[in-house]
């Protein structure tokens, strides 16, 4: 028969605690991982995710800039994401950020060859890509190998339009 017996049990336990692992060293794992950490905050803070320093989007402009500060963007390739306001043709639409306002709207002429439908939700916004002109109906059929019928455009000539090379909703 086994006797218990409680101090010799602490004693046990008291031994036990006394063991010590030997400290612990920084391994080349540890340094790489440490590292890449780093590497990762830092990208993070900078938002350097796209390889163009901090701006995912350094093309990205309104309809209400392009309108008012139309000879700064003249030539220019840029991205807008608007509301549609109105169809003109199968070829082209209307676009505003402020649907309603007295802010002037913006066209644009589709040459993606792509053929795009809008939104019937008016609040759905899309994203443009193209390049901005005054409009000159003869260049832009001649540059860009469109038909556009002039009684569609008479408003709009000389006023600034972008040339669509990709449409796209955005959510």
């Amino acid at each position: 028969m086994t006797i218990f017996d409680r101090s010799q049990s602490q004693q046990n336990t008291n031994t036990d605690s006394r063991v010590t692992s030997p400290p612990r060293t920084l391994r080349l794992q540890d340094a790489i991982l440490l590292a890449t950490l780093v590497m990762i905050a830092a990208f993070v803070k900078w938002d350097y995710t796209d390889g163009q320093g901090s701006n995912r989007f350094p093309n990205l402009s309104s309809t209400s800039k392009v309108t008012t500060n139309t000879g700064e963007f003249i030539g220019e390739t840029i991205t807008i994401r608007s509301k549609p306001v109105k169809t003109i043709n199968s070829n082209s639409f209307l676009i505003n950020d402020r649907p309603g306002s007295s802010q002037e709207s913006l066209l644009v002429v589709n040459a993606s060859n792509v053929i795009f439908e809008l939104p019937t939700n008016t609040n759905k916004r899309i994203e443009i890509k193209g390049e901005v002109r005054r409009l000159v109906i003869p260049d832009v059929e001649r540059d860009f190998n469109l038909d556009l019928p002039d009684a569609d455009y008479t408003s709009y000539l000389k006023k600034p339009v972008i040339i669509a090379k990709s449409i796209s909703l955005v959510n």
